[in-house]
């Protein structure tokens, strides 16, 4: 039970305090906003990451889940290799506002599909109920577009190639949690064969 607990507690924990690590660096921005890309992507931030923290509120247990060493890892590797790579500096100023303009279109399409997954939202591929509506009635996966976005961002204002490096491994670790979130909903929703077959998996019409 106590271990159950500690596993349920860990995304929260971990979102709460991305969420005040995220006001805090950008306090100065959140205090006295501007209309600028930068503040328009902080506020987005804090938004999308307080609709995340807040889906777990009284959150539906899972109707099916995948909490196996591979699913955990490919996970922690996403949340690590994008957290070192927005630490790197930035190389390329002349090219913020092109790409604070990627991640902030990242960033709201992500709280997009956040909020239309309102406690369907989980940190590991589980399945609590089939979403189709919102942006999920063009892609099966909305959040990973947001993050596939962001990192072309990241790339673009913090370019060398440790940043091209950690957003590879990135996006690498993002499709293996994408095919665990397939294997998932399938194994839950006989529906989802069908819902898989109209929609596009990150880019609409494309992929």
């Amino acid at each position: 039970m106590l271990m159950r607990g500690l596993v349920a507690a860990g995304p929260v924990l971990y979102f709460g305090w991305l969420l005040a690590r995220q006001i805090m660096a950008d306090w100065p921005v959140v205090v006295e906003p501007r209309l600028d890309w930068e503040t328009a992507l902080t506020l987005a931030a804090v938004g999308y990451l307080g609709l995340v923290l807040a889906s777990y509120w009284r959150k539906p247990p899972p109707l099916a889940a995948r909490h196996d060493w591979q699913a955990v890892l490919a996970t922690i590797v996403a949340i690590d290799a994008l957290g070192l790579s927005v630490s790197q500096p930035v190389t390329r100023p002349d090219a913020a506002p092109l790409a604070l303009a990627l991640m902030l279109a990242g960033t709201l399409v992500a709280a997009w599909g956040a909020w239309t997954l309102g406690r369907a939202f989980s940190l590991l591929p589980q399945a609590r109920r089939l979403v189709t509506s919102g942006p999920y009635r063009y892609v099966r996966h909305p959040i990973y577009l947001g993050g596939f976005l962001i990192t072309l961002g990241e790339v673009w204002l913090r370019w060398s190639p440790l940043v091209l490096g950690l957003n590879l491994l990135f996006v690498a670790a993002q499709i293996v949690r994408l095919r665990y979130e397939e294997a998932t909903l399938s194994a839950a929703f006989p529906e989802y064969a069908d819902y898989r077959a109209r929609t596009s998996c990150v880019v609409p019409g494309i992929v």
